[in-house]
């Protein structure tokens, strides 16, 4: 394996304890690491703008990373998944007048950690957690370059909107700036959540109403409890971690017909897949009524991945259709089930495709051409190299 050298090991001076372990946690948020990797026999690992780095100059023994969860986290953490069942949760720091691990009085850093059994290298059995760094600050919205017709329609009155993408692409973040930007600028209106682990914490002080986030396990069992919950607190905004049963689905269409905003992310790559998605939860006969019912309460989609620039840093690029009364009139004059591949139709002959504007960034020079294929596929790069060779 060939290593780089902008990137220089953790020295872990004092050696490795549970202190050692979370001061190594706030150095990784201090040098801009989104994603820590830790497994029994191997060098701790971090993922820095995307590329996969050594942190340790040693191989972590298995029987020091057990006693390393044993006092970080919990025991019941590592025989949950030692028992074959994974593990979600949140690891909050918090600094104090001694700056242990690194953080001033009044500092905080947050971990959303997964844990799980596996067989990694030589080990047949091991514990392998991974850690999302959650950044303190939340951004504002017109920090991510979002487009200003998407910006005007981010927060409507009511109904159902969805950001989707794969794992790491900026939906929490999307979302949670989204929020504060209704805390901030529409104080009259209440924000709600329902998260898997409360990832961002929303409210600050001076906040008329801080935000109420409920986790799912700690505070109600699923998230379509939490909506339900939601539904009987009079709530403007209500947050969900993500749709992905009949349930959930159920209770976010009912949020947007009875006036409230209910936003969500999905796990999809175009936003004409958001439908169909949510549609299959369903049982085929009722299928069509609850698209009818969807397509009343639909505000946008939203479809997002997140690119290395040349530059050492990341840029979002989205794909997105804006669901007005036009749009809903020709979607109803057609079966449901095609409405999926018109609106990818809509945005592909705007040409306004993630692909799209990956391929405008690799022109300008902001992205290498390796980084195309993050963005697209192999038929959509002959494409557009076609239409660039006929320009």
């Amino acid at each position: 394996m060939t290593e780089s050298t902008d990137f220089v090991p953790y020295p872990f001076d004092n050696g490795l304890d549970g202190n050692a372990l979370k001061a190594f946690f706030v150095w990784c948020a201090k040098q801009n690491v989104s994603d820590i990797h830790i497994q029994g026999g191997n060098h701790l690992v971090v993922s820095h703008h995307g590329r996969l780095r050594r942190a340790s100059t040693f191989v972590l023994a298995d029987d020091t990373l057990s006693k390393l969860i044993d006092e970080v986290f919990e025991p019941e953490v590592r025989a949950t998944a030692g028992g074959g069942h994974p593990v979600d949760r949140a690891l909050q720091l918090d600094g104090d007048m001694y700056q242990r691990y690194g953080l001033d009085r009044g500092e905080r850093l947050r971990f959303r950690c997964n844990f799980v059994q596996a067989t990694a290298g030589r080990l047949d059995t091991t514990i392998a957690l991974t850690m999302r760094i959650i950044p303190t600050a939340i951004p504002d919205l017109y920090s991510l370059g979002i487009e200003d017709d998407l910006r005007s329609v981010v927060l409507p009155h009511k109904g159902l909107a969805f950001i989707g993408g794969e794992t790491g692409s900026g939906k929490s973040t999307f979302l949670a700036s989204v929020y504060r930007h209704c805390i901030d600028h529409d104080p009259d209106r209440k924000v709600t959540t329902t998260e898997d682990p409360i990832e961002f914490v929303l409210g600050k002080s001076g906040d008329i109403l801080p935000a109420t986030q409920l986790q799912i396990r700690r505070d109600v069992a699923n998230f379509a409890e939490g909506i339900r919950a939601d539904l009987r607190r009079a709530p403007s905004v209500i947050g969900v971690g993500e749709m992905r049963d009949r349930e959930t689905v159920e209770a976010g269409i009912q949020a947007g017909q009875l006036g409230h905003l209910c936003l969500s992310t999905l796990h999809i790559h175009s936003p004409g897949e958001a439908i169909p998605r949510c549609l299959n939860l369903f049982q085929a006969e009722i299928r069509e009524a609850i698209a009818h019912d969807m397509l009343g309460v639909l505000q946008y989609i939203v479809v997002q991945k997140l690119l290395r620039t040349t530059d050492g840093k990341r840029q979002a690029v989205r794909e997105y259709i804006i669901f007005d009364d036009p749009l809903r009139e020709r979607l109803s004059q057609i079966p449901y089930i095609k409405w999926g591949q018109h609106i990818d139709g809509i945005i592909r002959t705007e040409q306004r495709r993630i692909a799209d504007h990956a391929w405008r960034l690799y022109l300008q020079g902001c992205i290498a051409r390796s980084e195309l294929a993050v963005a697209l596929t192999s038929h959509q790069l002959r494409e557009l190299e076609r239409g660039h060779i006929h320009e």
